[in-house]
């Protein structure tokens, strides 16, 4: 896919840099100028806009509106073209600008509709918070309309213009935030693997939480209710691969192509702790919090301060947003962390062979609305791609239509209308914990654990979003449409959620594990992340000093590797059972940080790789790989059992003799090489994959060597089984605040900079500082932000 996107582009890009002589100069001026006056329609009252050396702007207005006007205009100024590429994402729409190569993505992203549940959204607006993001809208619009100098470079490559920025748009970032962190894969990955591997082994593959797993919440954890009637029902067996699937075809490549492009990241994991005042040097408390997410360039996050009408909130926005969705005020503080809720469901449809139009149903046969959608092709003459709805949802198996009488369905949370708007107004504005959480109650997605605490001294957490209670089963596979044993009931209520306010312990973390033991009476998920995360950063912690901002921003860059620690004995073993004596040694002697000068973090990482895969991928019989690391230790738990003897081969494999075969390819591999000479960093802006275009404008940042791994608190998250590891996610960005001194502690970085044109000098300029765990001041207090202004805009009435 990344070639043929490349072809597409290619031609396009050396006509632009042979055609045009001084072209950089020119596409150059497209950058921002943060010291240039200009008329803004719609403003009641000027607007400042300042800019310290980092070019985070700090907005000062008279009111709301002008606020998020200004706001328009300062968002297009830096990041327009990542806002084109969302919506484009959310509406199906990028085989207009990119051609033929991107079809398939936009039938499967027509399929979902984002752009369709946006839309419900809009309709439900109130009448001020149209107001509001209209006038944001407006700004947007402004700066196209009356920007000096070409757009941006990626405009000028793809030869064409942005449309008007509208309502819709905004609100169709919500619902691709929700699609990127919802569990849409678990199920359908599940699937595939049970029908490649049999239900004998495939019952290995299924999401296990571990039994002494550590919880979010534990004696502290409280709830309203107990479940009663459909939420009590016992679930149903787990269907089988033969019995439900059929002949359904599996949507798969669409999804590959996201990931190619960098629509949608690559993880849903994220650290996100408070510590109560009892345990911090300050005596108020402290949030922390990074979000996992895929590294892309520009970065996802977009840093300002917003101050006017009932705002005081610094922290980060998604460019085409006018709020801050995560980030303090001078009065509260929040984090999130993927709740990892279970938030869609798939349905093997059973089609009508006589009436081809029709699905059954518990009550009889229906008709699918079908809904025609024109995809405009670049180059090519428009597609039309016909969506199927059933009374679940859309018929997602429709991207790549086959013959037979069985089809998915797909019924996701964020089909609902939802307030998540409304929500983080509130919550922006909010004065203490209690009317954060008052706020909290209306963002229903993307699901998420929340940390708060205010300046006050009130700290805790609560699980937001949408969880669906089912009539029966956890819908970790598909079921059954034409019965009611998939049917959601009702979403659990917000009081029912895990929550805890002012825990005795002192603390919350989450780390995307489980929020509750087995007293909970509620199915969430099946799909949570194994706790070494959480288990590193309690041990933080609750190292028994009293903890200041500084203290947990180096907490945030820890690279101690619980996960390897526990595998660590069983390399040894398989060293000294090689003959690899200099091996073991440098094993033995490794303190289990992933460390980019370790030679033995080198050794482990790509043993444990080889092993995994001598372990497991012989099962699949050359048919696509589902074995992940989670899976192998609760085999290797087991003692290897029915997965230990490859069956591609004569011989009887033991799991020992697999180690240490692995440790000898791993060791060869490795050579004198440390762990960052094999572990690599590339943030990729979506147009990099075009060599002449990388190299003429400076898209992707890196590679370099990373620190970290897939299972530290700083996440180096990366896939492969051989070396050199490209580290695929890791921290979107990094937030500490002591509530004590909101103006003085901690800060924020992003793993870019923030604006978006590849040739101004703030494209990247964070990333050292994300390398090396240093954040940056936002105050909110104006004199202190006016000390570090090195650019002032004033926005004025027209």
């Amino acid at each position: 896919m990344l070639k043929k996107i490349g072809y597409v582009l290619l031609g396009i890009v050396l006509l632009l840099l042979l055609a045009a002589a001084g072209g950089r100069w020119w596409i150059g001026r497209s950058q921002a100028d943060p010291g240039r006056d200009a008329a803004l329609a719609g403003l009641s009252a000027p607007v400042e806009v300042w800019r310290d050396s980092l070019f985070v702007p700090h907005v000062w207005a008279k009111s709301d509106a002008d606020l998020f006007r200004a706001m328009g205009y300062v968002h297009a100024q830096d990041r327009l073209f990542q806002m084109e590429m969302f919506r484009r994402v959310a509406d199906g729409r990028l085989a207009e600008i990119l051609g033929e190569p991107l079809l398939k993505t936009d039938r499967f992203l027509r399929t979902v509709g984002m752009g369709r549940a946006a839309a419900e959204n809009e309709r439900r607006l109130k009448p001020e918070e149209r107001r509001l993001l209209q006038a944001y809208a407006d700004g947007v619009n402004a700066w196209i309309r009356d920007h000096p100098g070409p757009l941006p470079p990626e405009f000028v490559t793809l030869r064409f213009t942005p449309e008007p920025w509208t309502v819709r748009n905004s609100l169709s970032l919500g619902k691709i935030m929700a699609w990127d962190l919802a569990d849409w894969e678990g199920g359908l990955t599940v699937q595939r693997a049970l029908d490649n591997v049999g239900e004998a082994l495939g019952r290995d593959l299924l999401p296990v939480y571990p039994d002494s797993g550590l919880t979010i919440l534990g004696d502290d954890a409280q709830w309203r209710g107990k479940a009663s009637g459909p939420a009590a029902a016992p679930a149903a067996p787990r269907p089988t691969a033969s019995r439900v699937r059929g002949d359904v075809p599996l949507p798969e490549a669409p999804a590959l192509a996201l990931r190619a492009l960098d629509a949608v990241s690559t993880t849903r994991a994220s650290n996100g702790w408070v510590i109560g005042g009892s345990r911090t040097k300050s005596g108020k408390p402290i949030v922390a919090n990074d979000m996992h997410l895929g590294l892309r360039a520009p970065s996802l996050w977009y840093l300002a301060a917003l101050h006017g009408g009932g705002f005081n909130i610094t922290g980060m926005m998604l460019p085409g947003v006018p709020i801050v969705v995560v980030g303090h005020s001078d009065r509260v503080a929040w984090g999130y962390t993927n709740a990892m809720v279970d938030d869609v469901d798939f349905y093997v449809e059973q089609v009508d062979a006589a009436q081809p139009g029709r699905y059954r149903t518990p009550g009889g046969w229906e008709n699918f609305v079908a809904r025609p959608e024109t995809i405009q092709v670049k180059g090519s003459q428009p597609v039309i791609h016909t969506v199927r709805v059933t009374r679940h949802g859309p018929v997602l198996s429709d991207v790549e239509p086959r013959a037979g009488n069985r089809v998915m369905s797909m019924r996701w949370t964020a089909y609902e209308p939802s307030t998540e708007v409304t929500a983080l107004m509130a919550m922006n504005q909010a004065r203490s914990a209690d009317e954060f959480v008052g706020a909290l109650r209306g963002f229903n997605n993307p699901h998420q654990n929340v940390v708060f605490a205010d300046a006050d001294g009130r700290f805790g957490y609560w699980m937001g979003g949408r969880v669906p209670v089912r009539r029966s089963g956890d819908g970790l596979l598909p079921y059954e449409g034409w019965t009611d044993a998939g049917d959601w009931v009702r979403f659990l209520d917000f009081d029912e959620h895990p929550h805890v306010i002012n825990p005795a312990e002192g603390f919350v973390v989450t780390a995307n594990n489980r929020q509750v033991g087995d007293a909970y009476p509620f199915h969430i998920s099946n799909g949570w992340a194994e706790p070494y995360r959480a288990v590193r950063i309690r041990q933080m912690v609750e190292s028994g000093r009293a903890l200041t901002a500084a203290d947990v921003a180096r907490e945030q860059m820890d690279v101690m590797d619980v996960f390897a620690l526990r595998h660590l004995p069983r390399a040894v073993r398989a060293a000294e059972a090689a003959g690899l004596g200099d091996a073991a040694r440098l094993l033995r002697g490794w303190d289990g940080r992933a460390e980019i000068d370790s030679r033995p973090a080198a050794i482990f990482y790509a043993w444990f790789e080889e092993f995994r895969a001598r372990v497991g991928n012989d099962e699949f019989r050359g048919k696509p790989v589902f074995f992940p690391r989670t899976t192998f230790a609760r085999v290797l738990d087991a003692g290897g059992g029915r997965w230990v003897d490859d069956v591609t081969t004569d011989s009887v494999e033991t799991l020992d003799g697999l180690a240490a075969a692995a440790m000898r390819t791993a060791v060869q591999t490795v050579g004198a090489r440390a762990w960052g000479d094999i572990h690599t960093t590339s943030i990729d802006h979506p147009l990099g994959v075009v060599g002449a275009l990388d190299k003429a404008l400076g898209l992707n940042i890196g590679p370099f060597p990373n620190r970290g791994s897939s299972y530290t608190v700083n996440v180096a998250g990366y896939g492969g089984r051989t070396p050199p590891f490209s580290n695929a996610y890791g921290a979107s960005q990094r937030h500490v605040v002591d509530m004590a001194d909101v103006d003085g502690s901690g800060g924020f970085v992003i793993p870019t900079g923030q604006s978006g044109n590849p040739l101004s000098r703030h494209y990247r300029d964070q990333t050292p500082m994300w390398r090396e765990g240093r954040l940056w001041l936002i105050p909110l207090d104006r004199a202190k932000a006016e000390r570090r202004v090195v650019a002032r805009m004033t926005l004025r009435p027209e």
